[in-house]
């Protein structure tokens, strides 16, 4: 059975994180593939750019592929995009096709909005702010603060047991070898100790999310008609909330996906497979 370590230690071989300072934020990130191409800016769950390095290879031959390794230490959405838009800027990438995945997906809503240079926008496994999944944050703003001190006060090693028996309940129609393969993902998360600030950031992040003005179907005209929504059947985020996020994009190709929350990770060829239908649809 292939693992998600086996995977980035291959990855590894092939692929150089890069070291930059931006706006004053340190973070590393990986360019590859295709000089003279448009780019894909990926934006990840959970602060966790491992997920993507299927979706890297798989595209790299026909599109330069930017993979991110978020600074921790910026303090709102809006500082985070500042500083994503300026490493892009940096690269001299324009007019990128921007994909978020889970809460990735709610930035990659929030750059369009605020930058309107994508060229197509695709979206896996999320919500928009109008949600009822960030509701327990409208109630209680405290939330996040109390999380997130809970997890800097508890061991990681405690931390990354609780996070592997969580993650096993968001799984539904994979297979018990599809969910080994999505459980050596957070084996692998959980082996290494940069994870621990990385989840802290990524839930204040999360929690930040509330003070955003809400998105309308206009903040998207940029990407009108360029816009792959990919929706597991079995998300952890209500039928609802999907409705409402469709509803919201502009002339969307949505599609239905097998399984739960992990799909993009879990089964990324069934998601490459759409992705590239999609790509060579737009042109």
């Amino acid at each position: 059975m292939r693992t998600y370590s086996q995977e980035e230690r291959e990855f590894l071989k092939r692929h150089r994180y890069t070291e930059a300072v931006i706006l004053g934020h340190r973070l590393r990130y990986c360019l590859s593939g295709a000089e003279n191409a448009r780019a894909m800016v990926l934006m990840n769950g959970l602060e966790m750019q491992q997920m993507f390095m299927r979706y890297v290879e798989a595209f790299e031959n026909e599109y330069r592929m930017l993979l991110i390794e978020y600074p921790t230490d910026t303090k709102s959405n809006d500082e985070q995009l500042s500083v994503i838009h300026s490493l892009v800027q940096a690269l001299r990438i324009e007019r990128p096709i921007i994909v978020g995945a889970s809460d990735g997906g709610m930035l990659a809503q929030l750059y369009i909005r605020k930058y309107q240079d994508g060229f197509a926008l695709i979206l896996m496994a999320t919500v928009t702010l109008d949600s009822e999944y960030l509701e327990p944050d409208r109630k209680r703003p405290w939330l996040t603060g109390a999380l997130t001190a809970a997890l800097r006060l508890v061991p990681w090693r405690l931390s990354a047991r609780l996070l592997l028996g969580k993650v096993n309940t968001y799984y539904a129609d994979e297979t018990e070898a599809e969910r080994a393969y999505g459980a050596s993902f957070f084996q692998m998360i959980a082996a290494d100790r940069r994870s621990k600030q990385k989840l802290i950031h990524s839930f204040r992040m999360v929690g930040a999310l509330i003070h955003e003005p809400l998105l309308k179907t206009s903040d998207f005209d940029c990407v009108r008609g360029r816009i792959l929504l990919l929706q597991p059947e079995n998300d952890i985020f209500s039928k609802n909330d999907q409705k409402t996020l469709e509803a919201l994009l502009p002339e969307p190709k949505a599609h239905t996906m097998r399984g739960g929350h992990h799909g993009p990770w879990v089964l990324q060829d069934e998601y490459i497979s759409k992705i590239r239908d999609f790509l060579d649809r737009i042109g």
